[in-house]
C-alpha cells in the first residue's frame, strides 16, 4: 500500500513540516471528559453506531487550533510524535468543535461525521485491508466512480475521449491504475477482468497491447499519478517530452499541473490526493454521502451517480463489522 508520504502529489505539496508542527503543537480535546457528553450525543444522533466508536476509538486524536491545516489535511493517519509514537488518525476540529465555557460544542455535526467516516476509512484500510480490497461491491463501486471521475476531466482538458474506441481503452487503463496505485492491489487476472467490465473493453487484444503499453507503469504499487499521467498522454496522445515543443500551437498539452488544478475545480481544493491514494480518494464520495458539502457535491453526485450511495454504504457495512 502507498504510504501518504509516498505521493507525488502530497510531496510536491510542501506540507510536511506543517503537519509534523500541527501533530506536535495542537491542542487535543479530552474524549473522556464530561465536558465532552454534547459531542458524543450529537454523534449517536447521526444514528451509526460506527461513527460513535470511531469518535471514542484511542486510534482516533481529536485537534483543536487557532488556524487548522489545509482542508486536504482535515484528516491524516501518521505517527504520533508527541506521545506514544504509534500510527493515529488526527482530526483537525477547526471551526468544527469549539470549547466555550468549560464545554466542547459542536458547530459543524455534518462535518465531523464527514471526518469521523474517513477515520474509520484509514483504521481499516490501515490495519485490515483486506476488509475492503476484497469486497466486491467496494473494488467494483470505487473503480468505476475513478473512471468516470477521470474521464470527465479528461473531456474538460479536450483529449478526444469520444474518438473511436477512446473512451473505451482509456476507461481500461484508468481503471487499472486504480486498482493497482491508489487500491494497491497486484496486477492480475482480477484486475484485468474488473477494468475490461468498467470500461466495457472486451476486446482481449487490445487490452493486452494496452497492458504491454504501461507495462512499466500499472503494476508497479508506488507509481506516482505524475509518471501514470505522462505514459498516458505518451501512449494516447502521442505526447512525450521529446516531442511536446512540436506539437501543434492549437493542442494543449495533458499535464499533471493542468489535470490536478481541473479536479480540484471541478470536484474540490481538498479532493486531490485521491488521485493517487485509497482512503483521500472514498472520502470525495462518503463526504458526498454524508451531505455537508464539503466539496463540489452536486459535481460528483452528478459524475458518479448511484456509485456514491452504493459505495459508502458499504463502506459503513464494512466499518460496523471491522471498525
Amino acid at each position: 500500500m502507498k504510504n501518504m508520504s509516498d505521493s507525488y502529489l502530497y510531496q510536491t505539496s510542501g506540507y510536511e513540516k506543517t503537519l509534523f508542527g500541527y501533530i506536535m503543537h495542537s491542542d487535543r480535546v479530552n474524549k473522556k471528559d464530561s465536558s465532552f457528553s454534547d459531542i458524543v450525543y450529537e454523534i449517536k444522533r447521526q444514528q451509526a453506531l460506527v461513527l460513535m466508536k470511531v469518535l471514542m476509538s484511542d486510534k482516533v486524536v481529536l485537534t483543536l487550533s487557532q488556524t487548522g491545516v489545509s482542508r486536504a489535511f482535515k484528516v491524516i493517519y501518521a505517527k504520533d510524535v508527541r506521545d506514544d509514537g504509534k500510527k493515529k488518525v488526527f482530526i483537525d476540529c477547526a471551526g468544527v468543535i469549539s470549547y466555550e465555557n468549560g464545554v466542547y460544542k459542536c458547530k459543524k455535526v455534518g462535518n465531523l461525521a464527514s471526518h469521523l467516516m474517513t477515520a474509520m476509512t484509514y483504521i481499516i484500510y490501515e490495519n485490515l485491508p483486506k476488509a475492503i480490497t476484497s469486497n466486491a461491491t467496494i473494488m467494483r463501486s470505487g473503480t468505476a466512480a475513478f473512471v468516470d471521475m477521470a474521464l470527465y476531466i479528461l473531456g474538460y482538458l479536450k483529449v478526444p475521449i469520444t474518438v473511436a474506441d477512446n473512451k473505451e481503452r482509456m476507461g481500461f487503463i484508468l481503471a487499472e491504475y486504480f486498482q493497482t496505485a491508489i487500491v494497491g492491489l497486484d496486477h492480475n487476472e482480477g484486475v484485468i477482468n474488473l477494468a475490461k467490465k468498467t470500461a466495457k473493453l472486451e476486446e482481449k487484444k487490445k487490452c493486452d497491447y494496452l497492458n504491454i503499453k504501461f507495462g512499466d507503469v500499472i503494476g508497479n504499487p508506488t507509481v506516482t499519478f505524475d509518471v501514470f499521467l505522462k505514459k498516458f498522454a505518451e501512449v494516447f496522445l502521442d505526447q512525450t517530452e521529446e516531442n511536446k515543443d512540436n506539437l501543434p500551437k492549437n493542442k494543449e498539452l495533458l499535464t499533471t499541473d493542468s489535470f490536478v488544478q481541473r479536479w480540484m475545480y471541478a470536484f474540490g481544493p481538498s479532493t486531490f490526493l485521491g488521485l493517487e491514494l485509497f482512503v483521500p480518494f472514498a472520502t470525495i464520495l462518503s463526504d458526498c454521502y454524508i451531505g455537508a458539502f464539503l466539496n463540489q457535491q452536486n459535481t460528483i453526485e452528478k459524475v458518479v451517480g448511484k456509485n456514491v450511495t452504493i459505495f459508502s454504504n458499504e463502506l459503513i457495512k464494512i466499518g460496523s463489522e471491522n471498525a
